[in-house]
């Protein structure tokens, strides 16, 4: 493909035309022989006659081999000798208009070059040779030096922008590429042509990369062990230690230049800038290095060496540790998680803790040596990476003795809106925060806009939505692409608690467009949570999922979380247990989430006891509501957030409807006069769900008044109102409507409670409709354990005779063995087994043993 490249092709057949020769350079998979093919049939169309050989690296050593193999001066019986070879391949050159491409050129074996050269001087034709970037300059293949030199012109393939690599790979795949999903493609291949089509091969032969409609979108993560051979190529004629060095570079992420030069030698440093495996990005008075093509990195982090990895992170210690304050603390950190971690958790808290420890080293380092506000934020965004409070010690220092005049103005704003939430967040003091932002804001020019984004982000998770937000929140085009950016992510933040979805999409639609500055993992959250508001569920989990994958790939703590808690929000909307079951283990294995965002702590442990309370695991529920109900500081402005959720959720279980209704009732009220109107709503539903009353029913209906977007929340106040009425068929309509917009278990409870009409009714056309559309949902949605029950868990009791015939079951015995066992019939086995399937809704006989307590 010369998608991106006309000019130079145009430039090439100009140089050819005047009779000049060309190297056309660059990386692995940058299209270096794409373009010779190119160019050959642009000048054959010109009636040019075109030589193409091919250099092959296993016969590199074998005098005249990549000339014979291209059929010059290869005879019937035996390969013609130097002299034949080069009148061979002269005589195919006598044409006037002829040109000799050499392919590959960097693998030619030393004798076929030397023919090509002899003969380029007798005869004054061009020759184009495709080269590799980052070789030392050298006048033969094998780096033999020579007495003179032929001029040349360079053609350097360069990567692809953005535009152009989407053309490339929309005519590809024969179809355009999702917006998002294309954005991944780019940031992993670097805009190399190559790696991304190797890319996106790989992840459609498995499955990652599918065809939805008429777009491209990526189904999980878009890593594929396949990538593994193409990228081995990157590291070939790599040394020990040159490949040790690239290694250490991807450990440690994006470090300075002088933190970098303490863990790799000059030399070093200067064969893998020459090989392009490495970039330098300019950051203010500093440099930074970063590995690419930034596939590699991700190849590092699949290796399945993990001693290797372990080694290398030592190695970063070593030579960094002794000199940190923060060594002691690092090195004996370990992770308080909630779970035993199976064995796939198991290893990859290992390896993250590992990551994690070596970037601590590697900032901490480039901080003591050069303490300014850039250093400073990224050295406390690595101590946060797996934070404990072991760690706050270490935080105070360095974000209160770094001086903020020692850096540009965007990076005191960065560190003072760092100050500003530690002391909302951590220190629970909203005063001495709002003191930091205004006090800050002299001398920062444009950069003062960051912090009236954090002050309304504060105010919002913590005491109100201010009332003149609108007015803070401004956007102006004068204003720097950064500043923009903060100030649109916190819009986002406001208008999906204020339940303002399709805003909400215009503002992260306006975020995606700003060019130069990267979407964070926030924005990504908050533009999924908008997404179930207004009822694209499917959408919101496939997006989280890849988001989750991603950031599980790249070791990255603070994207497994930041999904985390919003995949768990999705999984709790659509009442699957099973997938939210697996997703906490993952979360809570990684070990306790940073002080901020606020909320994020809480949503994971309220719904940890959701979770548990439904799968029966009692004891683990009381723990996650005791450690909620004792954590400091407000309720979060976002769904779940909030101890409520936990305490009603036991109460309800043991029977105690109206306190757990007014625990949650009570909540709401407070996160609707906040401002927090999303985590309202949900709250206010679930109470009434729990128990509902006229008044409470009224209210939701005169407060979703004011939010037409919440499409999701107003089916669910239909279902609440029709089963008030004991309306089935109403009952049956809200329950179809749940269902399109995501809510599955609320949908499968609907019709559990129109069944339940039907039969107190002996209304035959309702119960086959109930029953119609129940089996619809189900054979969609699949066998998952889908949550029925909610907070009605205690309802699903089982007789004595139903336990032990459930305890037999689980522990894997079949009808005929537990007849016998009770010495029953079998179909007195089976019925009972009926309705304790009916009762727990469980989907498989597998899934009784995780419904421990319901058997007890």
């Amino acid at each position: 493909m010369v998608v991106g490249r006309k000019r130079n092709l145009a430039r090439a057949v100009d140089l050819i035309q005047a009779g000049i020769s060309i190297d056309v350079v660059g990386g692995r998979g940058s299209g270096r022989t794409a373009f010779l093919g190119a160019l050959r049939k642009r000048l054959e169309d010109s009636d040019w006659r075109i030589v193409t050989v091919r250099g092959i690296a296993s016969l590199r050593h074998h005098p005249l081999a990549a000339l014979h193999l291209s059929g010059i001066g290869k005879g019937s019986r035996t390969s013609a000798g130097l002299e034949e070879t080069a009148d061979a391949l002269q005589s195919k050159l006598r044409h006037p208009r002829s040109a000799l491409f050499l392919d590959d050129w960097d693998d030619l074996d030393e004798s076929s070059w030397g023919i090509a050269e002899s003969i380029r001087r007798a005869t004054g034709i061009p020759v184009v040779i495709s080269r590799l970037q980052g070789l030392r300059a050298r006048h033969t293949p094998s780096g033999l030096v020579a007495s003179t030199q032929e001029s040349s012109y360079v053609i350097d393939m360069t990567p692809l922008d953005f535009e152009n690599l989407e053309l490339a790979i929309s005519a590809h795949l024969n179809g355009p590429v999702e917006a998002s999903t294309m954005s991944r493609i780019y940031a992993k291949s670097g805009g190399n042509i190559g790696l991304a089509i190797s890319l996106v091969d790989a992840t459609v032969r498995e499955n990652l990369l599918v065809r939805r409609g008429s777009e491209w979108v990526a189904a999980r993560d878009l890593w594929s062990s396949g990538m593994r051979a193409v990228l081995e190529g990157y590291l070939e004629n790599l040394d020990k230690s040159t490949r040790d060095a690239l290694e250490i570079i991807a450990i440690v992420g994006v470090a300075g230049l002088e933190t970098v030069r303490k863990l790799v030698e000059w030399d070093t440093l200067e064969l893998l800038e020459e090989r392009s495996l490495i970039a330098f990005v300019n950051r203010g008075p500093s440099q930074l290095i970063t590995v690419t093509p930034p596939l590699l990195v991700e190849y590092f982090r699949h290796e399945p060496l993990s001693t290797r990895q372990i080694r290398l992170t030592e190695l970063i210690i070593d030579r960094l540790g002794s000199s940190s304050s923060s060594t002691a603390t690092i090195l004996t950190e370990r992770s308080n998680s909630l779970h035993t971690a199976t064995e796939p958790d198991a290893l990859f808290v290992r390896l993250l803790h590992e990551r994690a420890r070596a970037r601590r080293i590697v900032m901490a380092a480039e901080w003591e040596a050069n303490a300014t506000p850039a250093t400073a934020v990224r050295y406390v965004a690595a101590l946060m990476d797996t934070y404990t409070p072991a760690a706050d010690t270490d935080i105070r220092r360095v974000i209160g003795s770094t001086d903020l005049l020692s850096g540009g103005i965007d990076d005191r704003a960065q560190l003072l809106s760092l100050r500003a939430r530690w002391s909302a967040y951590v220190d629970h003091d909203l005063e001495a925060a709002l003191q930091i932002l205004e006090e800050g804001r002299d001398g920062l020019g444009p950069y003062s806009r960051t912090l009236d984004a954090v002050e309304v982000e504060i105010r919002h998770s913590i005491e109100a939505l201010p009332d003149d937000f609108a007015e803070m929140l401004e956007v102006t085009d004068e204003l720097p692409d950064a500043v923009k950016a903060e100030l649109l992510e916190v819009q986002l933040l406001v208008l999906v608690s204020l339940a303002r979805f399709s805003d909400a999409h215009r503002v992260a639609t306006a975020l995606s467009e700003i060019k130069d500055v990267d979407v964070t993992h926030r924005q990504k959250a908050l533009k999924a949570l908008a997404m179930i508001g207004e009822g694209r569920y499917q959408q919101a989990r496939e997006m989280l999922v890849q988001a989750l994958d991603e950031a599980h790939g790249y070791l990255d703590i603070d994207g497994v979380r930041t999904f985390g808690a919003a995949l768990a929000i999705c999984h709790l909307h659509s009442g699957d247990n099973v997938a939210l079951d697996e997703l906490l283990k993952t979360i809570f294995a990684a070990g306790d989430p940073t002080p901020f965002p606020a909320g994020t702590q809480r949503a994971f442990l309220a719904i940890g006891t959701l979770n548990a309370v439904r799968h029966g695991r009692i004891a683990s529920a009381e723990r996650f509501a005791a450690e909620v109900e004792h954590l400091p500081g407000q309720d979060g402005p976002m769904p779940v957030q909030s101890a409520a959720w936990a305490t009603a959720q036991l109460r309800s279980f043991e029977g105690q409807s109206a306190e757990a209704a007014r625990v949650l009732w009570e909540s709401a009220t407070k996160l609707w006069d906040r401002g927090a109107r999303f985590a309202a709503l949900v709250a206010f539903l679930a109470a009434a769900e729990i128990e509902s009353t006229p008044e409470r029913l009224d209210h939701i209906t005169t407060c979703l008044s004011s939010t037409p977007d919440a499409r999701v929340l107003q089916a669910h106040r239909d279902y609440l109102c029709a089963w008030a009425a004991q309306d089935g068929n109403a009952t049956l309509d809200a329950a179809e409507e749940l269902d399109r917009l995501g809510r599955i278990g609320v949908a499968l409870s609907a019709c559990e409670q129109a069944l339940t009409l039907a039969s107190e009714r002996e209304d035959i056309e309702l119960e086959a409709r109930a029953k119609d559309i129940q089996t619809t949902i189900r054979h969609a949605r699949g066998a998952a354990g889908y949550d029925v029950a909610r907070f009605r868990a205690q309802s699903a009791s089982l007789t004595e005779r139903e336990k032990e015939v459930a305890r037999l079951a689980a522990t894997g015995l079949s009808n005929q063995e537990i007849a016998a066992h009770l010495v029953l019939s079998v179909r007195t086995v089976e019925s009972h087994m009926h309705r304790v399937m009916r009762k727990l809704d469980l989907s498989s006989r597998h899934l009784l043993e995780e419904n421990n307590a319901a058997l007890l």
